[in-house]
């Protein structure tokens, strides 16, 4: 009898292992069922219901089932209530409570159907098992196809997708405002010490761009961002997140701010960072600094035999790179009474006459230390679309030129479009430490990064279909007021990216659609009521 016992408590601790599974897999993919809310609370509460409901399954005679049917919801109900009388966020309402059993049980009579469907399936075709397996994935693709139309029905403008936004910031804002050690932790340990310290620099920079952007969409909101890009600063200023940094020039790029080594990487996004902070009215705490490390990068990169600067000793020049530090110079050379205006200019000219390939008119990805192109070097989806948003900060014509040449080239129209990684040649799969797993063809980090252009430039048509393929890829999660994609639990700095894309806005051009749409309106209310 014991040994009959331990069998069936086995087989109940796998039935609920197995049922619990499923139950969360098909609630993770049907957000328009629940509002894409994936509280704690509900995967406590289905664990509830599907551990009793199995125990019961188990260990009753099949004779008394019947019988007996409702008491795992009775105890149930019983426990699930205590639970929300002790802990007040666990569940949104009672009725949710009481209803959630009835998601269970429809899930337990669909897995009943389609097996009885796949077992006559099974006996009439010689594919039975190919045929029923079409099936599943075609069932569970569809309701992936409704959930990225669900979450997708809110792009229709910046002011419909504040919600979204602003719970995309409250998230991110929880993983990064933090301690520098907490923020590198963050980042995949599998990538090597250099690369976390990148991507930990990347994602602040990018959520205090990304800040910046929602501090000039909705006002209201200056005041939080501006004490969140503080301590972004303060993190970037940590020893922690510059050591990367360190460890390839072997001196801290602050302490030798009067040496020729180029440090541009650390330094250019820590004076974009502040140079952000400044713009929306942040205090004068960093203005020595700023003074400092700007004067730094524009001697050396004057002095610089190519009019550039290496990311790393001994490499070639990463465009890319070097853009932020023409952004950082630009911005400010607007605060300080155009203060290296001339050398932005100066950058700008040599790129449109010296540094465009001559394959695709794009601005290269890679440069010499001389300033000159190498050969046969490929121009890169995702390092052109970083380029094209840089350049959208500096130069608005050059910017609007590169866009609608990288979109002949490299853009991919389909079910799933996005941007290419290359112009010129077919990769379906690949990898790529900048661009991300390629998957037909598509380049995610180029792909992400094209939305900055298109937000920027109004192409609505094209930045809802970037948006729909990031939907599609990263599968949003809600839980209270924040939500991320659940990629973001890979790779923070995608999410820290996609939202300071999707917020890059040309406030010239909202503000015109915003003035269009009150004249729209104060017109149609005359028509509506002309006394």
């Amino acid at each position: 009898m014991s040994e009959d016992f331990f069998v069936k408590c086995i087989h109940s601790t796998l039935g609920i292992c197995k049922w619990l599974v499923l139950q969360i897999f098909l609630y993770f993919l049907m957000p328009y069922l629940w509002n894409y809310e994936y509280a704690t609370g509900t995967i406590v509460l289905m664990c509830l219901y599907t551990s009793f409901y199995v125990i019961y399954w188990n260990l009753v005679d099949r004779a008394k089932r019947a019988q007996w049917i409702l008491s795992p919801y009775l105890l149930y109900l019983a426990t699930a209530i205590i639970l929300c009388l002790k802990i007040d966020y666990l569940t949104p309402s009672v009725w949710f409570v009481i209803f959630l059993p009835l998601y269970g049980f429809i899930c337990f009579l669909c897995v009943k159907l389609f097996r009885k469907r796949s077992r006559r399936i099974l006996k009439r075709f010689k594919h039975g098992r190919a045929i029923a397996n079409t099936i599943l994935i075609v069932f569970l693709l569809t309701l992936k196809f409704l959930s990225v139309i669900w979450v997708c029905q809110e792009h229709y403008s910046l002011d419909s997708e504040k919600s979204d936004i602003l719970e995309r910031r409250n998230y991110l804002v929880g993983e990064l405002v933090t301690t520098p050690e907490d923020v590198l932790n963050e980042m995949p340990k599998a990538i090597g010490a250099q690369f976390q310290g990148e991507w930990a620099l990347y994602s602040c920079s990018m959520l205090s761009a990304s800040l910046v952007n929602i501090s000039k969409l909705y006002p209201e909101t200056k005041k939080e961002n501006i004490s969140y890009i503080d301590s972004l600063i303060s993190i970037v200023l940590s020893y922690e997140i510059r050591y990367y940094d360190i460890m390839r020039w072997n001196e801290d790029p602050l302490e030798s701010l009067d040496s020729e080594n180029s440090h541009v990487s650390y330094l250019s996004h820590l004076a974009w960072m502040i140079c952000g902070y400044k713009e929306i009215g942040g205090e004068n705490k960093y203005d020595a600094l700023l003074t400092d490390v700007c004067e730094a990068m524009n001697r050396r990169l004057v002095a610089s035999d190519g009019f550039n600067l290496p990311t790393y000793p001994g490499e070639a020049i990463y465009v890319p790179d070097m853009l932020v530090a023409i952004v950082a110079l630009n911005k400010y050379a607007d605060m300080n009474n155009g203060k290296y205006h001339s050398t932005v200019r100066k950058w700008i000219n040599k790129a449109q006459t010296e540094w465009i390939d001559n394959e695709t008119g794009l601005l290269v990805s890679f440069l010499d230390n001389d300033g000159y192109q190498f050969e046969d070097a490929p121009v890169k989806g995702s390092y052109s679309a970083l380029n094209c948003y840089y350049l959208s900060l500096i130069d608005k014509e050059f910017a609007k030129s590169q866009y609608e040449q990288l979109k002949s080239l490299f853009w991919k129209v389909g079910t799933i479009a996005g941007l290419k990684e290359y112009w010129d040649k077919t990769c379906y799969i690949g990898l790529d430490i900048d661009a991300g797993p390629i998957l037909f063809e598509l380049s995610p980090s180029g792909t992400a990064f094209f939305t900055g252009s298109a937000t920027f430039f109004g192409d609505t048509s094209t930045r809802k279909k970037l948006l729909r393929t990031a939907e599609a890829a990263g599968h949003t999660i809600k839980i209270g007021n924040k939500r991320h994609y659940l990629l973001a639990n890979i790779a923070l700095v995608g999410e820290s990216i996609m939202l300071a894309m999707r917020t890059n806005c040309n406030t010239d051009l909202y503000n015109r659609h915003e003035e269009n749409t009150r004249k729209c309106s104060m017109h149609l209310n005359v028509i509506l009521h002309p006394t």
